[in-house]
């Protein structure tokens, strides 16, 4: 039994990868080599940079941020 992703079925532009939105310099990145079109619309799964495995130096900032508001 062979399983087919239905977007790569129909023909469909998508991305496989996780697109990672990093929250301290507005930018965003995929999990997938090569990805070049960062198009939330492309991405199945969308992530904050804060739930990275191992964290994120944005994440880490942020957190100093909000500590120091509080």
């Amino acid at each position: 039994m062979s399983m087919e992703c239905a977007f790569c079925a129909g023909g469909l532009d998508h991305c496989h990868g996780t697109l990672v939105v990093h929250l301290d310099g507005g930018f965003t990145e995929c999990s997938e080599d090569g990805c070049v079109d960062l198009d939330f619309a492309r991405h199945t799964l969308t992530i904050d940079c804060f739930d990275v495995d191992g964290g994120c130096s944005c994440a880490e900032s942020a957190e100093r941020l909000l500590l120091r508001a509080s």
